[in-house]
């Protein structure tokens, strides 16, 4: 970082991959608990919430009304609310999903108080649009020739990744810390074959490290989390709301960011993750 700056503390709420369904039933219904969420978001004093992609389950005869309900609920959140692309959301049209989200880009950045978040469109490349370069190309027929990969995932395509990298290299001159933000996991240590992870997860997550200044990445789609540590950077992953059944320790997150560190908490207020800064990763 060539510049010194000022880093105070923020709080944001994190939470992903609710799959809201319009079903009666008690785990596909989650108001309740998504309010309880909220209020605990709102208890925290956070800046704003972080949602991680997946917001709708996009059943074919409901979708439009799944986005319409839940975007009502989080709009009850007292703050910004900043929205991730997952998979699950392209069941509707891009721009119908942009336009509900109130996004005028897929992938983005915004700064708060010496941090820079970078979020990520991991649909950007996927079976859903049409290739824009030759390399773009490239990445779908490797897709073609290895179905394994999923077709429910995606990569960051090449205008996309020439955008990241001058991010990066503002953050590092302007002295921010990044956090960066991708619906799909980055690293196959914090996901498995079923739920797989971004086609070029290799060159992102490469990219992403090489930067001195992020620190961490975030991302949800592999329902039951996950955590590495790649060249000294954090890659988490939050568990799923839509299975807090099944883990009843973690609906939501709260993370706090120092200039040292970023804590992240469950709904319980029980610490999940310390991740400390290091200064220096090894080759």
């Amino acid at each position: 970082m060539l510049i010194s700056m000022n880093h105070s503390v923020i709080r944001f709420g994190i939470i992903t991959d609710i799959h809201y369904e319009l079903e009666s039933n008690i785990v596909a219904a989650p108001d309740e608990d998504l309010r309880a969420s909220l209020h605990c978001f709102q208890n925290h004093q956070v800046d704003f919430l972080l949602q991680l992609g997946d917001l709708i389950q996009g059943d074919d005869t409901s979708k439009e009304e799944e986005l319409r309900h839940v975007c009502a609920l989080l709009d009850e959140f007292q703050g910004p609310v900043r929205h991730v692309l997952g998979n699950h959301c392209l069941a509707l049209p891009r721009e119908k999903l942009m336009a509900a989200l109130r996004l005028h880009n897929p992938f983005y950045s915004f700064s708060l108080q010496g941090y820079r978040f970078i979020v990520l469109d991991g649909m950007d490349v996927s079976v859903l649009r049409n290739a824009e370069t030759d390399e773009e190309l490239q990445i779908l027929a490797l897709f073609r020739a290895h179905l394994e990969l999923h077709d429910y995932c995606g990569a960051v395509g090449t205008k996309q990744k020439i955008w990241l990298k001058s991010e990066l290299e503002r953050a590092e001159q302007a002295g921010e810390i990044v956090i960066a933000v991708c619906h799909f996991p980055l690293l196959p240590d914090t996901t498995d074959q079923k739920y797989g992870l971004l086609w070029n997860h290799n060159e992102i997550a490469e990219l992403l490290a090489s930067s001195t200044a992020l620190k961490v990445c975030l991302s949800g789609h592999f329902h039951h989390g996950g955590y590495a540590c790649f060249r000294g950077k954090h890659f988490v992953v939050l568990p799923a709301f839509v299975n807090r059944h099944e883990h009843p320790e973690f609906t939501c997150a709260t993370a706090e960011v120092s200039p040292e560190r970023m804590i992240i908490r469950n709904n319980a207020n029980v610490v999940l993750f310390d991740l400390p800064f290091l200064q220096t990763w090894p080759l």
